[in-house]
């Protein structure tokens, strides 16, 4: 049994699109963690910044979304092409 983190898989920042690789090598909590990456996550997310605890990075996580959608939402009513991917 491994008192580590399991490695994150490669993924895509659903806010900025931008690649995410696997580490090569140790693994902090405060990296990125799919599926939006640690510097949407501090932008946009509401909630103490460099917060370990998973639950409440889920919550952060999850408000970086909602945000991101409120921010396309708006640009897509003013006729605007969108900023951050598809939304």
């Amino acid at each position: 049994m491994s008192i580590c983190p399991d490695l994150p898989e490669d993924f895509t920042c659903e806010i900025c699109r931008r690649f995410r690789p696997k580490p090569k090598w140790g693994y902090s909590p405060q990296s990125d963690k799919p599926p939006i990456c640690w510097s949407c996550e501090q932008e946009f997310g509401t909630g103490a910044y460099a917060d370990l605890n998973p639950d409440r990075r889920i919550n952060k996580q999850i408000s970086a979304l909602a945000e991101a959608l409120k921010i396309e939402a708006h640009r897509n009513q003013l006729g605007m092409e969108a900023l951050y991917g598809r939304a």
